[in-house]
This record gives C-alpha cells, sequence and structure tokens, in this order.
C-alpha cells in the first residue's frame, strides 16, 4: 500500500496567537497529523506567551519538525549580550526595538533555550515520498528572502539535493517550480501581505509517490489582534512600528523595510547635525525620525483604534449629537436621517461602532445595515453572497485627512468577516470623492446606479 502523509506547515506567526490558532484548528480538522514550524513564532503582535504555549501543546498532541527564523536569532543574540557573552546595544522601550524588548519579556529560558537549540534547516523523509528540504529564509540564512519569482530561488533549488523546498520568511504565499524541482512559501500566518483578514499556511499532501501543497487561508479576528496590541502596552512601547503592523493587518501592505531604512537614514542625519552621529545609530533613533519616515512611506498614526468598540444604549446621546455634527455635505445626513430609531436598531443588533477620543468624545461612527430594498437591487453579484452593507460612515469634520474614515471602514469590514459574511456592499452619492477615493482604495467594484429613499447612489461591492 502506498505511503500516506498530510502535513500542516506554519511560519511566521509572529505573535498572532489568534491567527495561529484558527489555522491549528483549521488543519487538524483537513487531516493533518503531522507539522514544520518553519520559525519567527513571535514578535511583531502581541500574543507571543500564547503563542509559544500553543506550540508547545501541539508538540504534545503531534509529531513537530521545527526550526528557527531571524526573530528567534534576534532574541537569542539579546540574551548573550545580557549575559555579557556578547557586545552590543541593549533593545530599548521604542519605535526602533521595543517590539522586540516586548516579546523578549514574555519569553522564558525554556523558550530561549529551545530557539537555541533548533536548527535554521533541516529534510525530512517518509518512506515512498521525496525528501523535503526545509527553511525560514534559505537553507543557509534566515534572513534570506526567496521569493517565488526571482534568481536566486533558482540558484538554491538547483543547489539541493532534494526536490521540495519548503520556506516562509516571505510573507508572499506560493509555490513556483524550476527545472523540475518545487518551491513552495507558506506565506505568514500572523501578518499576511495582500490578503488582509486571512492567516496563510501550507498543508502538504504526500500521497502516490509526491507532494502536492495545498495554499491555506483561514480567516482570524483582526480587530481582536489590533485590541490586543493597545491593552498589552506593546503600542506604546513601539508606536510606530505597531502603526506598520496594524497597516499590515488592515491594508495587507508592508512597508516595514521602507519605513525602518528611512528612519534611520534621518536619524543618522540629526545625528550629523548635531555633531554626535553614533548616538543616533540603531536602537536609539528618536521618535521624531520614525513618524516622519512612516509619514513618507503612507503608515497613518493608528493610536484612533483604541477608542473603537461596540456602541451600547447609553452612548446614544452622544452618537445623536456626533450624527447631528454632520449635518450638510455630500453625505445627505439631516435632521431626519440617521435619528434615534436608526441608531436604536443598530445598537440593538450590535452593528453600531464608535471611535471616542480619549476624552470619550465620538469622532467616527460606522454601521453594518440589514436594509431589504439594498438587497433587492438586481445587478450585485449573486457569488458574493451572504452579503453586508456597511452604513452611516462619518468622521468629525475637525478630523478629516487623518485616515479615521478608511480605520472604521475596515473595522467594519473585518466585523463583517468575524460573522461569517463573504462580500459587502456600500451605497454612496456620485458626488462624494472623498468617500469615493476610500472605496477604491479597498477595492471595491462598481456593480450599478439606483435611486432609493429619493436620491442617487452609486453602489459598490467587495469580497470579502
Amino acid at each position: 500500500m502506498a505511503e500516506t502523509c498530510t502535513v500542516g506547515v506554519i511560519a511566521d506567526v509572529h505573535g498572532n496567537q489568534r491567527a495561529l490558532a484558527a489555522t491549528i484548528d483549521a488543519m487538524i480538522t483537513k487531516g493533518c497529523t503531522m507539522f514544520f514550524l518553519l520559525g519567527d513564532y513571535v514578535s511583531d503582535t502581541a500574543g507571543n506567551r500564547e503563542t509559544m504555549d500553543m506550540l508547545y501543546e501541539l508538540r504534545e498532541h503531534f509529531p513537530c519538525y521545527a526550526l528557527r527564523g531571524n526573530r528567534e536569532e534576534y532574541l537569542i543574540s539579546h540574551r548573550r549580550v545580557l549575559r555579557g557573552e556578547a557586545e552590543g546595544p541593549e533593545w530599548l522601550a521604542n519605535s526602533a526595538s521595543g517590539n522586540l524588548l516586548y516579546a523578549y519579556g514574555q519569553m522564558t529560558e525554556q523558550d530561549l533555550d529551545w530557539f537555541e537549540a533548533l536548527p535554521i534547516t533541516f529534510r525530512f523523509e517518509q518512506e515512498g515520498l521525496p525528501a523535503i528540504t526545509c527553511c525560514h529564509g534559505s537553507p543557509t540564512n534566515t534572513r534570506e528572502l526567496l521569493q517565488l519569482t526571482e534568481e536566486p530561488v533558482q540558484k538554491v533549488l538547483a543547489a539541493l539535493d532534494t526536490d521540495y523546498l519548503i520556506a516562509g520568511h516571505t510573507h508572499h504565499q506560493g509555490v513556483a517550480v524550476h527545472a523540475g524541482k518545487t518551491y513552495v512559501n507558506t506565506g505568514s500566518c500572523g501578518l499576511s501581505i495582500d490578503d488582509q483578514g486571512y492567516a496563510h499556511s501550507v498543508i502538504l499532501h504526500g500521497e502516490a509517490g509526491k507532494w502536492t501543497p495545498e495554499l491555506l487561508r483561514v480567516r482570524f479576528d483582526v480587530n481582536a489582534v489590533i485590541s490586543d496590541l493597545f491593552t498589552s502596552g506593546l503600542y506604546e512601547m513601539a508606536p510606530w512600528f505597531m502603526n506598520n503592523n496594524i497597516h499590515i493587518l488592515l491594508r495587507g501592505i508592508d512597508r516595514t523595510s521602507e519605513m525602518v531604512v528611512r528612519a534611520m537614514e534621518l536619524s543618522k542625519e540629526k545625528g550629523q547635525k548635531e555633531g554626535n552621529a553614533e548616538h543616533f545609530q540603531w536602537p536609539f533613533i528618536p521618535e521624531e525620525c520614525f513618524e516622519q519616515a512612516a509619514s513618507q512611506v503612507g503608515i497613518k498614526d493608528y493610536s484612533y483604534m483604541r477608542g473603537l468598540r461596540v456602541a451600547k444604549c447609553s452612548d446614544m446621546e452622544k452618537v445623536l449629537a456626533h450624527y447631528h455634527s454632520l449635518i450638510s455635505g455630500a453625505s445627505l445626513w439631516s435632521e431626519d436621517y440617521p435619528n434615534r430609531e436608526t441608531a436604536e436598531f443598530d445598537i440593538s443588533r450590535n452593528s453600531l461602532f464608535l471611535m471616542e477620543n480619549s476624552e470619550g468624545e465620538v469622532i467616527g461612527t460606522v454601521s453594518i445595515d440589514d436594509d431589504p430594498d439594498v438587497c433587492a437591487l438586481p445587478f450585485w453579484n449573486p457569488l458574493l453572497e451572504p452579503v453586508g452593507e456597511l452604513s452611516r460612515l462619518g468622521v468629525r469634520k475637525d478630523l478629516h485627512g487623518k485616515g479615521i474614515g478608511r480605520m472604521l471602514m475596515a473595522y467594519a469590514i473585518n466585523e463583517l468577516r468575524n460573522r461569517g459574511f463573504s462580500g459587502v456592499h456600500i451605497l454612496v452619492v456620485p458626488n462624494h470623492e472623498v468617500a469615493l477615493r476610500s472605496y477604491e482604495v479597498f477595492g471595491y467594484c462598481k456593480a450599478g446606479e439606483c435611486e432609493l429613499f429619493g436620491h442617487q447612489y452609486a453602489c459598490f461591492e467587495k469580497e470579502l
């Protein structure tokens, strides 16, 4: 009888225990009986301790083959510095190294000993199936980026004595075949690129003398992961690095390298002007340099999301005051809409979300609507069902241009995913140029136009 094997392959969790839990559950449901763990288990989000405990539990119940990534090497190196076994600066609670310092603080000596004992590559052999080489970055370097279509992959594959190479690190999921050899990248479980809201991983199906990779996408609660960044204190330790990671979680766009490099350049320039450049090297990079670099590469200040939550009945009066403050303009809001009845309907379904500032003032709202007249429009794509609708998006006028509307929209979209929807509808008046630009950024497609409630609307939809 031919050998069969189903292996779950996970890389680049980056402390996102919520994504890891969803991925493991999906893999077990799909029949995985063995796991490959390919590094970068911690740092970058808040659930490092929970992630490690989850991995230990997984190892108790299933055969697991593990290796270390560059994040684990950073932590090992830091322990050596603290022990006096190596030279180097100690990490600071800032955007340069605060993320790593936070992760290190959640690690035990057992964790660090395990990291140090792990290899950076391993060869897996199963009777009746081809051998596999596994690594984090490349077989010789945890930090090497092997992008699917670039020449270095072909050189690495040519040098291997196996026909399969499985890696992570790039955060780009996919499969490439070169000269008869197969390269599989798992993508990132915790911080996927170009596919926000989904944890990426791979299932290897071994049967009939070959391995067939299945690219796995699993939904997880993005809003809860972002909330964890604030409630854990991690955001305060590395604010602009966390703004960058929130940008990845919400938009699927990674600007990490560009932001860090630019911040280092600005810090160097600052040091040269002040005549003490050595005091402005990593990790002694001023926050103002990170703030400026983030702005230059398109990273917003996501600290506003700290005050995002589901509205309660006790919020009614300040929600209505917020609605009334936005009367006039392109939104067509009036004294009669949205009104108390509208807000009560949304709150009763836990479908009104508000953003507050530090003084408790409402600065933005958005709702998940349930309007049969909208659902009945004839031009919607039936393949996107079940579909939710976003409505009543409003940002306080003095805060326009801060990206708050997009934050509210992204939060509501994540909530739709959490509730099992596959698509989203949104209606906008044709002359609302700011809203139209936002919908384009988020990848909405125009489905048609309609007249409802006495007004003309452009109608957009998007797959979740």
